[in-house]
């Protein structure tokens, strides 16, 4: 492990305010599944979004709600099993404009209503991070389908991926087994549609157009617990919110998220760490990631 951060975030100045911090939309859960998206939000103002707000259905307003105080929260429509129902993304037309980044897919689950949110998405022109069941909607989709509509975002517009092995599975038809030739085609993918894909994995790689690809230093097999990704999404979906350039916050991300990982580890061993450690040991590293 080194501790030496990729890229810096800058000191804050004495002036600052909450909006200098951006706006950070965390959009994701559904019945049974709350907690994926109230990690990453709690991790998004962690590591220092100035405002955080999660877009969840109905039914999970009181719980999300109830993880913590400084999580904003808007409920969307959904249906019965209480995950986004279709009509869900003409609701979320009135806030796009005032996100900075916008993270989807924690708890989602892959539905009619999930998928249009993500197909209306794939339009909004500002940073995106895909996870989770954000990423099988666009498996849903087809690449014939998602791929065109990743050409025409622009370039103030990056989408970041962050597929685990089966997730990268089902969107590329390789193998979960066969990491090597994942990373290839990703590395082709990202080439071919101008996007940002972080691998996970041990260790996890971040791969860019252009041949950009960088390799993690940090993290630990305690961070293969529930919930561990979630918490990714909302600090890379903070860092772009504080905006940091697609490249950078990709690499900061997996950086702090890994060593708040280690951090975890050293105080709770491996096995009995969780999710929610992690979350409470990021300032700690992103702290030591700052100018």
């Amino acid at each position: 492990m080194t501790l030496d951060p990729p890229v810096r975030l800058p000191t804050r100045k004495a002036a600052a305010h909450k909006g200098n911090f951006g706006r950070a939309l965390l959009l994701g859960g559904s019945r049974g599944m709350s907690g994926s998206i109230a990690l990453s939000a709690i991790a998004s103002l962690r590591v220092g979004a100035g405002l955080v707000t999660a877009v969840i259905p109905d039914r999970c307003l009181e719980s999300v709600a109830s993880f913590h105080p400084c999580i904003m929260t808007l409920p969307l429509s959904d249906d019965q099993q209480g995950r986004f129902a279709l009509e869900a993304s003409v609701n979320l037309n009135s806030i796009l404009p005032t996100a900075s980044a916008i993270g989807c897919g924690p708890g989602m689950t892959t539905c009619s209503g999930s998928v249009r949110i993500v197909e209306r998405l794939l339009t909004w022109q500002g940073p995106c991070v895909f996870d989770a069941d954000a990423i099988n909607a666009l498996s849903w989709l087809g690449g014939a389908v998602w791929k065109p509509q990743i050409a025409a975002r622009e370039q103030a517009a990056p989408l970041i991926l962050t597929p685990h092995p089966g997730e990268l599975a089902r969107l590329t038809g390789v193998a979960a087994s066969d990491r090597e030739r994942q990373i290839s085609v990703a590395t082709q993918l990202c080439d071919d549609h101008d996007l940002f894909i972080v691998v996970k994995g041990g260790p996890t790689i971040v791969i860019g157009p252009r041949g950009l690809s960088w390799q993690n230093s940090t993290g630990n097999p305690g961070m293969a617990t529930a919930g561990s990704g979630d918490v990714l999404t909302g600090v890379l979906t903070s860092f772009l919110s504080q905006r940091l350039a697609a490249w950078d916050a990709a690499r900061l991300a997996v950086w702090v998220h890994g060593l708040a990982g280690d951090f975890a580890a050293q105080q709770h061993g491996q096995a009995g760490m969780t999710a929610v450690e992690i979350c409470g040991c990021l300032p700690q590293a992103v702290k030591l990631a700052t100018s």
